[in-house]
């Protein structure tokens, strides 16, 4: 059956009491909805109250950053670290990349900061990112960014080492490290030079001016001496903004010990090995206008075939001095021009005068002998001349006494 429905006042009634448990249930749930956000806190009993206040917002993550954010010409060797500031935050992660990526160590202490690793160097003229991970006080994740841009040398010391890695050597050669720019904190420059023995010996560096310092034992090497040379000079700042950006080591041995003597009145050179002489031979030294130079010399090279040319020393070749030839199985104890080597044209002299231009002269199978004989780094000394020795590099390192030789450290 179909009929019309008309409501009563009962359905009325019904109505307003359906509506008015909604409308409860609706404050009910908003009260709830404050109680969780609000972590705990209850409603108010009465029913009377609204909702309660929620907790204020999160504050963006401020970094605190060495350098600061934008700095520029920041140092190689500088420490970087990274902190929150203020109570707006905790870190949890931080990575400071170059742009190829590579990042630079580091790590997060108990107290939330971040620093570089110690002893780590920086990439010149490269701006960095620093890039921060951190948690609000609500609980939530934050992000925080800055970047800094490191110094750009006026240049570099790329040092040169005169021993190669595996060479054998005599046993007064000294270790001379030369640079590509003059030093200005040579203590500093110093202090990253170390050479190790394994035969252990007194010895310590001494600088020949700004851009070369060298290194020897207070007495000769010892025979079978091994010694690994290293210049940790990565991120060293060697003053007037001139950086190490590289480190370099060799590592050599010591051969047997060679000294020969050459005495210049006497007109002989007397050759020991290991202390035993092995050979005296007739020489001719330099004549009395360019007597060969007085002192103790170093081996410092040795070539079979050297053109010879007076106008290199300051003697015009069609002087009555002058000279240009090939000359044989040399061996140099100087870098102005004297050697040990070959001279069959004045063999007749050989033994009782000096006719040379500063060399000592041998006759041919003499100087092939003792081309084959000598190693770099074997000690020449010369005795009887009137030439004292200068700052040549083959005469430069052992003929000032030691305490000379200790006033030219930089430590």
């Amino acid at each position: 059956m179909m009929a019309r429905f008309v409501p009563s006042r009962n359905t009325v009634v019904l109505g307003t009491a359906v509506a008015l448990v909604l409308a409860a249930l609706a404050v009910t749930g908003t009260m709830l909805s404050a109680g969780h956000a609000s972590a705990g806190r209850s409603g108010s009993t009465s029913g009377s109250s609204g909702a309660s206040a929620g907790p204020p917002p999160d504050p963006p993550l401020q970094l605190v950053s060495t350098p600061a954010d934008g700095a520029t010409g920041f140092p190689l060797d500088g420490s970087l670290s990274v902190a929150a500031a203020g109570a707006g935050g905790q870190l949890r992660a931080v990575t400071v990349t170059a742009p190829s990526g590579q990042a630079v160590p580091g790590g997060l202490a108990p107290s939330g900061s971040w620093a570089s690793a110690p002893g780590d160097v920086l990439a010149p003229g490269t701006t960095y990112q620093i890039t921060a991970d951190g948690m609000s006080r609500n609980g939530h994740l934050l992000h925080g960014h800055s970047s800094f841009t490191t110094l750009t040398p006026l240049g570099t010391l790329k040092p040169s080492i005169n021993v190669g890695d595996g060479q054998t050597v005599g046993v007064g050669m000294p270790i001379v490290v030369r640079f590509a720019h003059s030093v200005t904190d040579r203590a500093a420059v110093q202090s990253h030079l170390t050479v190790t023995p394994s035969i252990p010996v007194t010895g310590a560096w001494h600088w020949f001016g700004p851009r070369e310092v060298h290194y020897r034992p207070q007495t000769y090497w010892p025979s079978g001496e091994q010694v690994t040379m290293a210049a940790q000079l990565l991120g060293v700042d060697a003053g007037g903004n001139i950086w190490g950006l590289s480190n370099h080591s060799v590592h050599f041995g010591v051969g047997d010990t060679h000294v020969s003597t050459v005495n210049t009145t006497a007109h002989t050179m007397t050759v020991t090995d290991n202390g035993h002489t092995v050979r005296t031979v007739p020489v001719s030294t330099g004549r009395t206008n360019l007597p060969t130079m007085n002192g103790i010399h170093i081996a410092l090279a040795k070539t079979q075939n050297v053109v010879m040319d007076s106008a290199t020393v300051g003697i015009p070749r069609n002087s009555p001095d002058g000279y240009y030839e090939h000359v044989y199985w040399d061996v140099a104890i100087t870098t102005g021009g004297e050697y040990v080597h070959a001279a069959p044209w004045s063999v007749g002299d050989q033994g009782r005068s000096n006719v040379s231009h500063g060399c000592v002269n041998l006759s041919p199978s003499e100087a092939t002998w003792f081309y084959g004989f000598s190693q770099v780094g074997d000690i020449v000394q010369v005795t009887g001349s009137s030439r004292a020795p200068t700052g040549d590099p083959g005469t430069a390192d052992w003929n000032m006494s030691w305490s000379q030789w200790l006033a030219g450290t930089a430590a």
